[in-house]
């Protein structure tokens, strides 16, 4: 794969970051059901995603991404770490 950073990865990598976050999981075979692809699909997808990124694992992906800011934070989770924090005071 051509590791010039200024391309971007195809939109269909995109949707599987996103899935994995609004799952919560990374999980090969439940991101296959959810999103109507083959496992070998979402396995090439995140191997590829990895490498373009630069890490070692499924979660250093999703993080660099956030931090890349090529996909959002999960609300979820931020407005829920938002609530303990709060609760916590």
């Amino acid at each position: 794969m051509d590791h010039d950073k200024s391309k971007r990865l195809p939109p269909s990598y995109y949707t599987l970051l996103e899935a994995s976050q609004e799952k919560e999981t990374t999980s090969t075979k439940i991101l296959a059901q959810y999103l109507d692809r083959s496992p070998a699909t979402v396995r090439t997808q995140f191997q590829r995603i990895m490498e373009f990124l630069d890490v070692s694992s499924r979660y250093g992906a999703l993080r660099e991404a956030e931090k890349r800011g090529l996909i959002r934070r999960n609300k979820r989770a931020t407005s829920a770490h938002h609530q303990e924090n709060r609760s916590s005071l």
